[in-house]
């Protein structure tokens, strides 16, 4: 995705509110009935009660509805393509079974005060967030899909009092949905930007262009008031993303991260999110990396995107039962040539 807006430091200090989108009418109003009646139903258990249920429903939607699974199992083949077929039935409902203990802290998060969450986390190499926030150009977190993004915001609100968060999402269908998903982030101090994830599957370029300039906006706000972006760098939403090395094969990487550092000067920091046995969360910081300011090049920017899969990529190997990416993802493999490609010198101080 090109980036063709230029950052602007003197903008408004108070960071407006996400913007509702316009419901369907056509779209049915059950999924967003179901999900209210699972919110309200959750406000009567305690977590750990909750997470009891979610051993048997990973069970029955495996055996049940295996094709829709596909796309993660066969992103997990790549990961783990050592595990037999029986093997791999018990990693893709390991994995199910934290996908749904993710959407029950979501549910959760409604009601749950921010300081609930604080107990269950433990941040590591926090030297490097402090590091990373000393220019004061804002921060850029990348992650992968590990563990629970909800997690992370309650981590990240303690750490950032007095300024921005924002998180780069997908908006879902139903809308109705996806609005309350904004709702309960916004309570808890995170801005919602959306992306425009029909257009792209639709084809409408335009649309996917108009969605992802008014994104870049949104996050040239908040970085130009020293806020933060969230966003994660494995799954390519509006299909704009270019071919780089991961886990050996081939995939569709999107560059805006690290398109908008360059352009900006904000560091990136990539972090890691992992629930541990007892389901508490470790959160794992890197050192932050910085690209040359307006290294715009499609190779360095290429080259910034593989580095930073190359330090996320070992929390990963060790943690496919906790890696929620549905849509396969991976082409064929790399060669020699391409993996061997050092890392382009617009970066500095990275320590893989």
């Amino acid at each position: 995705m090109r980036m063709a807006v230029r950052f602007r430091a003197s903008l408004p200090q108070r960071l407006s509110r996400p913007p509702i989108a316009v419901p369907d009418p056509r779209e049915s109003w059950l999924p967003y009935v179901e999900l209210r009646v699972a919110e309200l139903s959750l406000r009567l258990m305690s977590r750990r009660a909750a997470y009891r249920v979610t051993a048997p429903l990973a069970a029955c939607l495996t055996a049940c509805w295996p094709s829709h699974w596909d796309g993660l199992r066969a992103n997990l083949q790549v990961i783990r393509p050592d595990l037999g077929r029986r093997e791999m039935r018990r990693l893709l409902r390991r994995n199910v079974r934290n996908f749904l203990k993710a959407w029950i802290d979501v549910l959760q998060m409604s009601h749950r005060p921010l300081e609930a969450w604080r107990p269950w986390l433990r941040m590591q190499d926090v030297h490097y967030l402090d590091e990373a926030r000393q220019q004061g150009q804002g921060l850029i977190i990348v992650s992968l899909h590990l563990g629970s993004w909800e997690a992370a915001i309650a981590a990240l609100r303690d750490r950032f009092t007095g300024t921005g968060i924002a998180l780069l999402a997908e908006q879902v269908r139903p809308i109705r949905c996806f609005n309350w998903l904004v709702r309960t982030r916004t309570k808890v101090g995170c801005q919602v930007i959306p992306l425009n994830v029909d257009a792209a599957r639709s084809g409408d370029q335009v649309a996917v262009h108009r969605s992802g300039a008014a994104a870049v906006r949104q996050i040239y706000r908040v970085l130009g008031q020293g806020g933060v972006v969230v966003m994660a760098i494995d799954r390519d939403l509006l299909g704009t993303g270019v071919a780089v090395p991961f886990c050996g094969r081939r995939a569709s990487i999107p560059l805006g991260a690290v398109e908008i550092a360059a352009r900006t000067g904000a560091p990136i920091l990539p972090v890691s999110l992992i629930r541990d046995r007892d389901d508490n969360y470790l959160s794992r910081a890197y050192a932050p990396i910085r690209i040359e300011r307006d290294s715009d090049s499609e190779l360095d920017l290429r080259s910034a995107a593989r580095h930073l899969l190359a330090v996320l990529e070992p929390e990963l190997r060790a943690n496919p039962d906790q890696w929620h990416v549905m849509q396969p993802m991976f082409g064929g493999p790399m060669s020699e040539a391409d993996l061997r490609e050092s890392v382009a010198p617009t970066l500095r101080g990275a320590n893989p």
